[in-house]
């Protein structure tokens, strides 16, 4: 997938929901979140953004909404949030942890 899909930086994607799958295992540690999803053979780490991100999809949300709060949270441009965020989240969908709806 590319950045112009499923993960939201392209034309009314931005829209798109995204939200922790329910069959995910997972733990939150000091500074990371460990996760086993379905398709998954092994554990996966998630530390600083990535988990970040996990925690704000413990309520479903938009990749325009993540952006924002990234954003915020980083001080940063929104242009840079996406395009870092992008590749995560669709690992993470890839893995079956996210889906997008």
């Amino acid at each position: 997938m590319s950045g112009d899909t499923d993960a939201g930086a392209g034309s009314g994607a931005g829209a798109t929901v995204w939200r922790r799958r329910d069959d995910v295992l997972w733990r939150r540690s000091l500074d990371a979140v460990i996760l086993l999803a379905a398709n998954a053979d092994e554990p996966l780490t998630l530390p600083d953004t990535g988990a970040i991100v996990w925690d704000l999809l413990e309520e479903p949300a938009t990749f325009d909404e993540l952006v924002t709060t990234l954003a915020d949270v980083y001080n940063t441009d929104a242009t840079t949030i996406a395009t870092d965020i992008t590749p995560l989240l669709e690992e993470l969908a890839a893995l079956g942890a996210l889906e997008p709806t």
